[in-house]
């Protein structure tokens, strides 16, 4: 691809990608849209797989299936929909990786049961995320935004900032009432 066309595509919106692969079917721009979000979506579901092969396999997983997602939905801010779904299909993996380890005890075995702690710590983790997922999407779209951004994600309150075009002070201020809102609903 010669360096015209990278930087015409580095300065359009990713709403303006999307437009151009969907209307014209121009394979390029959806190529840049990939580059440009590949290390963030790999970083946020590794932060919730813990697991770097896990969060590779859901990753590719997403871009593979991102054509087809891309007709089916209408999409607004493609970043926010982007860590939704990654948080879902990572959600899903846990809930499968969870469901593995209780198929695969030994039924027979039942007075191992005595002898180790009870999988409900496992279900109490899987149910606090699923909880905790609802709770960040249940928040106001800038506080859901910089909550994934700073916890999920990892970045600094100035890269947010710089992201997401608030101010530091902006910033902070949906960070601190986001925490807020959380501790609230997850206390109810």
């Amino acid at each position: 691809m010669s360096r015209f066309f990278r930087s015409k595509y580095g300065q359009l919106k990713d709403e303006e990608l999307i437009d151009l692969y969907l209307n014209k079917g121009d394979e390029h721009a959806l190529n840049h849209l990939i580059k440009r979000y590949y290390k963030q979506a790999y970083y946020f579901a590794l932060s919730i797989l813990k697991n770097p092969m896990d969060a590779e396999d859901a990753t590719m997983d997403i871009w593979g299936k991102l054509k087809a997602n891309l007709s089916k939905y209408p999409i607004e801010n493609f970043r926010s929909w982007l860590m939704k779904v990654i948080k879902t299909s990572c959600l899903r993996v846990l809930k499968q990786r969870l469901k593995n380890r209780t198929d695969d005890l030994d039924e027979k075995n039942e007075p191992s049961f005595v002898e180790f702690p009870p999988f409900d710590a496992l279900d109490d983790k899987a149910s606090n995320l699923e909880q905790l997922s609802k709770a960040v999407d249940g928040l106001k779209d800038a506080q859901n935004r910089c909550i994934v951004a700073f916890f999920y994600q990892g970045m600094s309150y100035q890269e947010i900032a710089d992201e997401e075009g608030f101010s530091l002070k902006e910033v902070k201020t949906h960070i601190q009432n986001g925490k807020r809102n959380l501790r609230l609903q997850l206390t109810k």
